[in-house]
């Protein structure tokens, strides 16, 4: 995938609400893994119970009407059936529900990631000037005039609106550089 300005301009912009999402999603994944290791541990039926609890629910094949379905009324029949379903719901908690939602925060946590130390690697190389216009801009959305402001109080040198510009955009050329490097072009 070769980058292009507005992707570059996107991540930049986008970086502390993902960094702020990561967090979040790390928090929830601990939340539903301390859920899913909990499930089991105050009390887990053995599978005899399971089994015994299931036939007791079932009705007495006696008491069953005769219909003309497909349907199996045997109550043992139907305890195998539905025994892994039954199972995976040990202390009213759906595991199968905590494990895919554990799955879904990782694989949004390794996606998250990835942009993030993208968007650090991307930022290491540049200058202290170009970091500073760099954030300012994108990440903390100041207008230009602030980001002048802000400049003079940072590095006590005076800047016009058209030099930070050109900071940006040598610091915008450098990144790209960096995140569609020439070996991976193709001709």
């Amino acid at each position: 995938m070769e980058y292009i300005k507005e992707d570059l301009e996107t991540m930049l912009r986008e970086h502390r609400d993902n960094e702020s999402k990561l967090t979040e999603l790390e928090l929830r994944l601990e939340e539903y893994q301390e859920r899913l290791n909990y499930a089991g541990t105050v009390y887990q039926e053995s599978e005899k119970e399971v089994i015994e609890g299931m036939q007791l629910s079932g009705q007495a094949i006696s008491d069953i009407p005769r219909s003309n379905t497909n349907k199996v009324s045997d109550t043992t029949y139907n305890t195998v059936v539905a025994y892994n379903r039954e199972i995976n719901h040990i202390n009213k908690e759906d595991r199968e529900y905590l494990e895919r939602k554990i799955e879904q925060c990782n694989k949004e946590i390794d996606r998250l990631n990835k942009i993030i130390v993208r968007v650090k690697n991307i930022m290491n190389p540049l200058s202290k000037e170009e970091k500073f216009v760099i954030q300012a801009f994108y990440m903390d959305e100041l207008k230009w005039d602030s980001i002048s402001d802000e400049y003079y109080e940072e590095f006590r040198k005076p800047k016009s609106i058209k030099r930070l510009q050109t900071y940006r955009d040598t610091a915008l050329k450098r990144m790209l550089k960096i995140l569609n490097p020439e070996i991976l072009k193709t001709s």
